[in-house]
């Protein structure tokens, strides 16, 4: 492989993670690496948007936090689903990130606090989101005004979630995915950026092995198709418009170009966007990449006109 583009900002990043010492975040318990996420947050994200209004409700099983980027209206709602790897990750350490949504949207936004492995493994995640997504579509109280659609959204293992949701609903009742950097393949390719990046840009080998065996503890669980959606054939026909950002120094990235293109080769609307010389992680570290900000941006708003294109559509279709 050819010496990859690292951007000044990412090459800042990595250098002062690399001087840091102690244990690899792998090897540490689950509630001690929960919490380095959060300081993670807490050195490298931005702070959250002023002028959103939150409101946090119950959902069918688990906590769900509503942002209002004004005055309740009936429209669509956004669903996010944070990423952490099913292992680390909630509503705090994505709580800037949904805020920023809500705000470049104009749109409600409901972050979904899912069961976190190893406590929950497998599929308490997936059946969590799917319950919540339901529950924010049947018009709860706590949204303050009817919701017309809904979309989904979510980084990493929640951009996982994100498409499990979209798979299930299916075009007709999901408007559109945003996908960033999303987990596609489970057992662990040995190819392509998952090895180029094995080791080096944060997330890296070692931590996706961890999160893998925490959340699908039994290793015939790994290829199952809502984990691993590229190891099985895609109903594209009944799937919603899709953003999809990877990027360039991850991982995964891959596995997000590989879905854009099984996507866009089934017919459907899709926008594909690679932050190179980026790293996995950018859009909770936003203070830290001030570049993957402005791409980042750029994705909400392509997102934000996909779902209300495809809600225009439908109200045309019933007129």
């Amino acid at each position: 492989m050819t010496a990859p583009l690292v951007l000044a900002e990412t090459a800042a990043v990595l250098e002062f993670l690399a001087a840091q010492e102690g244990p690899h975040l792998s090897e540490l318990p689950a509630t001690d690496m929960r919490e380095v996420y959060r300081q993670l947050g807490d050195a490298f994200d931005s702070p959250a948007e002023t002028g959103i209004r939150t409101v946090d409700f119950a959902g069918p099983d688990c906590a769900l936090r509503a942002y209002f980027p004004g005055a309740a209206q009936p429209g669509p709602v956004i669903v996010y689903m944070h990423g952490g790897g099913w292992v680390i990750g909630d509503l705090e350490t994505h709580h800037a990130l949904c805020g920023l949504i809500a705000r470049l949207s104009g749109l409600r936004v409901v972050a979904v606090d899912y069961r976190l492995a190893p406590e929950h493994p497998f599929p308490r995640a997936h059946e969590d989101c799917l319950a919540a997504t339901a529950f924010v579509a049947s018009n709860p109280t706590a949204l303050e005004a009817p919701v017309t659609g809904i979309a989904v959204a979510g980084d990493s293992a929640g951009g996982n979630l994100a498409f499990f949701v979209s798979d299930r609903l299916g075009r007709e009742k999901v408007l559109g995915q945003l996908l960033i950097y999303p987990v596609g393949d489970c057992t662990g390719p040995a190819e392509g950026s998952y090895r180029d990046f094995a080791e080096g840009y944060l997330l890296d080998r070692r931590l996706m092995d961890r999160f893998i065996s925490d959340y699908l503890p039994d290793t015939a669980q790994t290829a199952q198709r809502d984990v691993s959606p590229l190891l099985h054939d895609l109903d594209t026909a009944n799937l919603p418009p899709a953003v999809i950002m990877t990027a360039g120094l991850d991982p995964l990235r891959d596995q997000g170009r590989e879905l854009a293109d099984r996507i866009i080769a089934g017919g459907v609307e899709t926008h594909y966007i690679e932050a190179a010389g980026l790293i996995h992680g950018m859009a909770t570290m936003r203070k830290a990449f001030p570049s993957g900000e402005q791409i980042l941006r750029r994705a909400i708003a392509i997102f934000t006109d996909v779902i209300r294109t495809e809600l225009n559509k439908r109200e045309e279709g019933k007129a």
